[in-house]
C-alpha cells in the first residue's frame, strides 16, 4: 500500500489528471461508444486493444492484461516507481505536494527521479539559450546558424542554445546557484574527475534540445562548433532519456503527423528545423541511431505511414536496410526516400526548395520493391553460393515479415512469389513454404518474448490451487458486491490472503474501504495499489467476476474453503507439537539413560 501521502492527496492528483488527457499524450485514441480505444504501449498491438474508460478513470488492455489508473499507466509507460508517477502527474497539474520524509525504498534509489531530472534539463537549457544570445559568447554559434541558414526566429522557436567552450561553464553557474554539483553527474552533463569535482560535458557545441509530447525537455544532443571527431552528442541514458525510445522534433510534428498520416524521418537535427522552416511539419529525426522498435512503436500511435529519409549514398542505404524489417514487425508502412546527388535533406530544401523536397517524398520507394533491387544486384554481384543464398535469406525474412503484417494484398503476394522464384528458378509454393517456415519462426519467438514481458507478475503464472482459487472468488464476489461484505466480514481477514502477495495487497485496500464504508471504486483501490503488476491482477479479477453469477453463493462456497484450509493447517500445526513433543521426550529419556549408564562406569572405576 502507498505510504508515502494520505490517499486525499493521491485522489487529488488523480482527479487533476484526466485519464483520457494523459494517455493521448502518449498514444492515438479514437472514440468507441462511450469508451476511447487505441494500440496499447505494453506489448507488440496490431489492432487497438487498449480501452480507457473516461467516466470511471481507468485503463484495460484485454490483449496482455495490463490495467490501472492514470497512475499506473504513468507508472508503466515512463517506468517510474509510485511516487515518483504520483509527483509526476502532480508536477503536470500545477499540484504542489507537501515535502515528506522519503520511504526507505526511495532512499536506496541514489538516482535523481524524472521531475527533478526534468527541472535540471530546463535549468540547463536556460542557461545554454542565454549563452546562444550573449553579445559576446554566442558570436561564433550565431555565425555558424547563419551559415546553415536557420533563421533567428527559428532558432529562437525550437530553444537552440550554446555550450561554450570552457570547462566549467554549467558547473559554476551551479554552484552560483547553489545546485548540487552531483545532481549535474547524475543528469549526464557534467563529469566526475577522479580526484573529485566536475567538469562540463558538453563543450563548445550547439545544443538542441530533446523534448517529449508532454513538453519536458528529457535530453540534449550537441553539435561541435570546432573539430571535434565526435561530431554529434546525445545525453546518456537517464531515468528521462532513452534514445531508442526518443525522437527529435516529435513535440512539434506530432499534430501534423496525425494530420497527414505520414512520418518522415531524417537523420540529423538540421534537417528537421529546416524542413519545418520551409513549412513541412511532419518530420522528425532519430537520433544518431537507426531506427529502433521503439521509433516505430511511437510513430505508428500517430501515422499510417513512416518514410524514411536518406542522403542517397551507401551509409544510407545500408541504414535503410536494418530499420525495414522492425517497421515491417509493428506492422506500419514504409516507404524509403532518398536525396538527389548525396545531398543531405538541409541542403538540398535550401537548394532546390519545398515542392523539389515534397517531390523526393511523394516518389518514395516502396520496401519491397526496394528490397527486391538489392536482391537482384547481390545475386548478380554474388561471387560464391555463399553470398547468394545470404542474400535469398535476407529477402525472405522481409517478405515473411511483410506478409505477416497484411499490408500485402494477395495480388502483391503472388506477384512477389511469382518473380522470386522465377528469379530463383524455384516453384513458388517451394518459395512460400520457406516463408512460412520464417513466419513460424517469427511467432514463436514472439510467443517467447511476450511470455517473458507480460507474464507481469508470479501471481499470473502459477497455476491456481484450491486456495488461491477460493481468494479469488471472494475478492471478484466483493469487487461487485461489496455490500456481501457484512455477511463474512468476521470469518475472513487480511492475513487470509497473505499467501499470494498480490492478492494480500489487493485485499488490503479493498477490506479498508469495506470496513471504513468506502464505496470500493476502482480508480481508488488503483490509486492505493503502488505495483503495476498487482493493477494488472486488481483489473483481472473486477473483468472476470463481471461475467459471473451467483455471487452470495460463490462467496459462501470460497469463504468455506480458506474455513477448511485453515483448520487443516491448524490440525497439520498440532501434529507438529505433538511430534516434537513426543522427539523431545524420547531424546530426553534417550539422554537420561546415557547420563545413568556414565554413571555406573564412573563408580566401577572409582
Amino acid at each position: 500500500m502507498t505510504g508515502k501521502w494520505d490517499y486525499s492527496v493521491i485522489s487529488q492528483v488523480q482527479h487533476a489528471n484526466d485519464i483520457a488527457d494523459v494517455i493521448s499524450e502518449h498514444l492515438k485514441l479514437e472514440k468507441k461508444g462511450k469508451e476511447m480505444v487505441g494500440l496499447c504501449p505494453f506489448h507488440t498491438d496490431h489492432k487497438p486493444s487498449l480501452y480507457v474508460n473516461p467516466s470511471k478513470q481507468i485503463f484495460k488492455c484485454f490483449a496482455c492484461g495490463a490495467g490501472g489508473d492514470v497512475l499506473k499507466f504513468v507508472q508503466m509507460k515512463e517506468n517510474l516507481t509510485f511516487p515518483q508517477a504520483v509527483e509526476r502527474l502532480a508536477q503536470r497539474a500545477g499540484i504542489r505536494l507537501e515535502p515528506v520524509q522519503s520511504r526507505r525504498d526511495d532512499s536506496q534509489d541514489s538516482g535523481l527521479d524524472t521531475a527533478t531530472l526534468a527541472k535540471i534539463n530546463m535549468w540547463t537549457l536556460n542557461h545554454w539559450i542565454a549563452n546562444l544570445w550573449d553579445e559576446q559568447k554566442g558570436g561564433t554559434a550565431r555565425q555558424y546558424l547563419e551559415q546553415r541558414k536557420i533563421s533567428v526566429e527559428t532558432a529562437k522557436t525550437w530553444q537552440l542554445g550554446l555550450a561554450v567552450d570552457a570547462w566549467d561553464d554549467l558547473v559554476a553557474k551551479a554552484t552560483e546557484k547553489k545546485a548540487a554539483a552531483k545532481s549535474l553527474i547524475r543528469a549526464g552533463l557534467a563529469v566526475e574527475k577522479e580526484r573529485g569535482g566536475c567538469y562540463d560535458k558538453f563543450r563548445n557545441r550547439l545544443m538542441f534540445p530533446i523534448i517529449d509530447v508532454t513538453g519536458r525537455v528529457i535530453g540534449f544532443g550537441g553539435r561541435t562548433l570546432a573539430d571535434d571527431p565526435a561530431k554529434y552528442m546525445n545525453s546518456p541514458a537517464t531515468a528521462l532519456f532513452d534514445k531508442s525510445h526518443s525522437l527529435y522534433g516529435l513535440d512539434r510534428a506530432r499534430q501534423a503527423i496525425s494530420d497527414t498520416g505520414t512520418a518522415i524521418v531524417a537523420e540529423g537535427y538540421t534537417d528537421v528545423i529546416m524542413a519545418h522552416q520551409f513549412g513541412i511539419h511532419n518530420v522528425v529525426a532519430a537520433l544518431g541511431t537507426s531506427l529502433t522498435n521503439g521509433h516505430a512503436r511511437i510513430l505508428k500511435r500517430y501515422a499510417k505511414r513512416i518514410v524514411l529519409l536518406f542522403d542517397s549514398d551507401i551509409a544510407g542505404k545500408s541504414a535503410a536496410n536494418r530499420a525495414l524489417e522492425i517497421c515491417l514487425g509493428e506492422k506500419v508502412a514504409v516507404q524509403l526516400a532518398f536525396v538527389p546527388e548525396g545531398k543531405d535533406p538541409c541542403d538540398y530544401l535550401l537548394e532546390a526548395g519545398t515542392d523539389a523536397f515534397k517531390t523526393v517524398i511523394d516518389a518514395a520507394e516502396d520496401v519491397l520493391e526496394f528490397k527486391w533491387k538489392i536482391l537482384e544486384e547481390q545475386l548478380q554481384k554474388g561471387e560464391n553460393l555463399s553470398d547468394r543464398t545470404e542474400a535469398i535469406r535476407q529477402f525472405l525474412q522481409t517478405a515473411a515479415a511483410a506478409f505477416e503484417s497484411r499490408k500485402m494484398d494477395s495480388i502483391s503476394r503472388t506477384v512477389v512469389l511469382s518473380r522470386l522464384g522465377e528469379l530463383l528458378k524455384s516453384p513458388p509454393s517451394r518459395i512460400e513454404e520457406e516463408i512460412a517456415k520464417i513466419q513460424r519462426q517469427r511467432q514463436r519467438t514472439a510467443r517467447n518474448e511476450s511470455t517473458g514481458t507480460s507474464s507481469m507478475s508470479e501471481e499470473q503464472n502459477t497455476q491456481p490451487t484450491l486456495l488461491k482459487q477460493a481468494q479469488r472468488e471472494i475478492l471478484e464476489v466483493l469487487l461487485h458486491e461489496p455490500g456481501l461484505y457484512d455477511l463474512v466480514a468476521d470469518r475472513i481477514q487480511v492475513s487470509d490472503f497473505k499467501t499470494y502477495p498480490a492478492l494480500g495487497e489487493i485485499a488490503e485496500v479493498l477490506f479498508q474501504c469495506l470496513n471504513e464504508g468506502v464505496e470500493p471504486e476502482m480508480a481508488r483501490l488503483y490509486g492505493q495499489i503502488e505495483s503495476p503488476a498487482t493493477a494488472t491482477v486488481l483489473g483481472e479479477l473486477e473483468s472476470i467476476g463481471s461475467r459471473k453469477g451467483d455471487p452470495p453463493v460463490r462467496l459462501e462456497e470460497s469463504v468455506r474453503v480458506l474455513e477448511e484450509i485453515r483448520h487443516q493447517e491448524e490440525v497439520e500445526r498440532l501434529k507438529d507439537f505433538q511430534q516434537e513433543d513426543d522427539e523431545t521426550n524420547y531424546l530426553r529419556k534417550k539422554q537420561q539413560m546415557a547420563q545413568k549408564g556414565l554413571n555406573r562406569r564412573a563408580g566401577s572405576v572409582i
